[in-house]
């Protein structure tokens, strides 16, 4: 069984929603090359950060955070994944099964993450698209994509609505900024792991994918 991540490792290049810059920072908090006994790294980041997990809470104050899901639910057998434009999802995605538990979304706009356009001009995500796939996978759990956000900077209103749509209406999770690069078609697992920080809006997460 082939294994690989679906997930960026966290460095000081990690594209920040906005572009601001500073909010990362990884530095030698102990060194075993200055004297002491050993290795020892001080990160800085926000939660938002890299391939990450939006919960209820981020847009709702009654909805549910990290601590509230269990192991089980983060452990998928039945995945979805389309690897189309923004504007063809709705047409492409009626040749997914029914009973997926997480959809992939691999747009090609992952290739400019080195770029100020990943985070400036990405494409701009529907609103409804949150009750378009709950009507159609009604198992769905996760909906994760290859871009830096469920909002586009060109329109931030229909992303507010987008993110109220799939996780606060739908109570759909979204995982943002995958790396979904060298996938060309739906994995047979995927177990997502977040960052175990109690009543957390949001974590980064690793994303492992498994291929017989």
């Amino acid at each position: 069984m082939r294994q690989f991540f679906l997930s960026y490792f966290i460095d000081e290049d990690t594209p920040i929603y906005g572009g601001d810059k500073g909010q990362i920072k990884i530095y030698s908090l102990k060194s075993i090359d200055k004297g002491d006994t050993s290795n020892n790294l001080l990160v800085h980041f926000p939660t938002h950060i890299g391939t990450h997990i939006d919960f209820p809470y981020h847009f709702s104050t009654k909805g549910k955070k990290c601590h509230n899901y269990p192991a089980s639910f983060w452990n998928f057998e039945n995945v979805g994944f389309l690897e189309c434009p923004i504007e063809d999802v709705e047409k492409c995605v009626e040749s997914i099964s029914g009973d997926i538990e997480i959809l992939l979304l691999k747009t090609g706009f992952g290739l400019n993450r080195n770029k100020e356009i990943y985070w400036a001009q990405q494409p701009v995500i529907p609103s409804h698209f949150g009750s378009l796939f709950r009507n159609k996978f009604p198992k769905l759990r996760v909906f994760g994509f290859d871009m830096i956000s469920l909002t586009s900077k060109l329109n931030r209103d229909e992303g507010k609505l987008a993110h109220i749509n799939f996780l606060v209406e739908n109570d759909i999770l979204i995982v943002e900024d995958m790396n979904l690069r060298d996938i060309v078609k739906a994995p047979d697992r995927v177990i997502i792991a977040p960052l175990q920080i109690y009543a957390a809006d949001g974590v980064p997460c690793t994303v492992i994918a498994y291929n017989n």
